[in-house]
């Protein structure tokens, strides 16, 4: 059986750099050998970082880590990323758009897009947006877990919603033609895209508060918007998001797509792992190469496979397609 993937998030590359390890082969949660056993099988690589000379994030890591920091700390990632994609450009297409990832799906290729999680490694700078586009980033992390100078975090201490600037920096991200996750926002700067949004957004590796109450998950309302902007919400794999105990077992991540289903959420679901982001996966998932096991599992609770299949690959493919 041929089972398709399309990942809206793993951290891979930046414990491929912290571990010296490579993209294509590693002991990590994701590689691309493993990747290949599904087709097609596309995936949103995220830029993230932080300096990791201490034990502890600061109060503030978005204002207090100088932004000059960040910004080298991105920089050489993108390199690094860019030139792993280059050396295994034998089995993968670095995509810009949808198209690209249906021309390498039809070349049997790995389809490979680039965001940056957390706009503060960008300096909350257009220009520095304009450069990042030109090399080939496609989704931004409007924040990651702190406040920066654009929006308030889910995890942040101000939860205040969109700045001016944050709101300056959505309109060009969509004039552009990349992709708003707000997967890190707090609600407020949610319900504050949403009202100027101009493209779909997405929430590429969040799960149901309702399920699990962790201030990283969607409210019902929240994902009811998305499906109303034709946006999309990535399943997570974090045990800590799927239920209060911290221990998850698929059985977990199944409650929480039926309970986006449940919701009209049939075009609105999306994986989004965030492996390699996450210290630990749910019970019975090693990496990547389990994602069949989740697959196989709603094809049990009786889910027509052309809805799995949505779920797996189809809905984020048409939300790539309307949002760059």
């Amino acid at each position: 059986m041929s089972i398709p993937v399309f990942d809206a998030h793993c951290d891979t590359i930046c414990e491929v750099v912290r571990q010296k390890e490579r993209l294509r082969c590693n002991r990590l949660h994701a590689d691309l050998e493993r990747g290949r056993k599904f087709e097609p099988y596309a995936q949103i690589f995220a830029i993230f970082d932080r300096p990791w000379d201490s034990d502890q994030y600061p109060a503030d890591y978005a204002r207090d880590w100088p932004e000059k920091v960040l910004t080298k700390l991105c920089d050489e990632l993108l390199a690094r990323l860019l030139d792993e994609f280059y050396v295994n450009r034998d089995i993968l297409v670095h995509c810009r758009c949808a198209g690209d990832a249906k021309l390498a799906a039809d070349g049997g290729k790995i389809a490979a897009f680039i965001a940056i999680e957390g706009a503060e490694l960008l300096g909350c700078d257009l220009e520095a947006l304009r450069r990042a586009y030109a090399n080939g980033v496609r989704y931004v992390n409007l924040c990651w877990n702190y406040d920066n100078a654009l929006c308030g975090a889910a995890n942040g201490a101000g939860a205040y919603g969109l700045t001016e600037k944050g709101a300056r920096f959505v309109a060009e991200m969509q004039d552009l033609g990349m992709a708003v996750d707000l997967s890190h926002a707090s609600e407020r700067a949610f319900w504050d895209v949403a009202e100027i949004t101009k493209r779909p957004i997405m929430a590429g590796h969040s799960n149901s508060k309702a399920i699990c109450d962790n201030p990283r998950n969607l409210t019902d309302e929240q994902f009811l918007a998305l499906i109303e902007l034709g946006g999309v919400a990535g399943l997570n794999l974090c045990p800590n998001f799927l239920n209060e105990s911290g221990e998850a077992g698929i059985e977990d991540i199944i409650r929480h797509a039926e309970h986006f289903l449940s919701l009209g959420g049939e075009r609105s679901l999306c994986l989004g792992g965030d492996l390699d982001g996450i210290d630990t996966a749910p019970k019975g998932i090693k990496g990547i190469q389990d994602y069949d096991k989740i697959y196989e599992a709603m094809l049990r609770r009786n889910y027509p496979e052309s809805l799995v299949r949505d779920i797996f690959y189809n809905n984020l493919m048409r939300f790539s397609e309307a949002a760059l």
